[in-house]
């Protein structure tokens, strides 16, 4: 399964928040980027593993 689908699938209340940060950016950052964005909005407790998760980023994600 992909895993744009499992986050739907898991929790589609930050999914459909990544999808409106990712409209009102009009396509300027990832999917996953507002994903992991529309996360830490919603659950501010996970900002350390945001934070670890950033230290080994993907270079081609164009949000960190």
């Amino acid at each position: 399964m992909k895993l744009i689908a499992l986050r739907w699938l898991l929790d589609p209340a930050t999914s459909l928040l990544a999808l409106r940060l990712r409209g009102q950016e009009r396509g300027r950052i990832s999917h996953n980027a507002a994903w992991r964005m529309a996360r830490v909005i919603r659950h501010p407790d996970e900002m350390v593993y945001r934070h670890y998760e950033c230290l080994a980023a993907d270079p081609r994600d164009e949000h960190h």
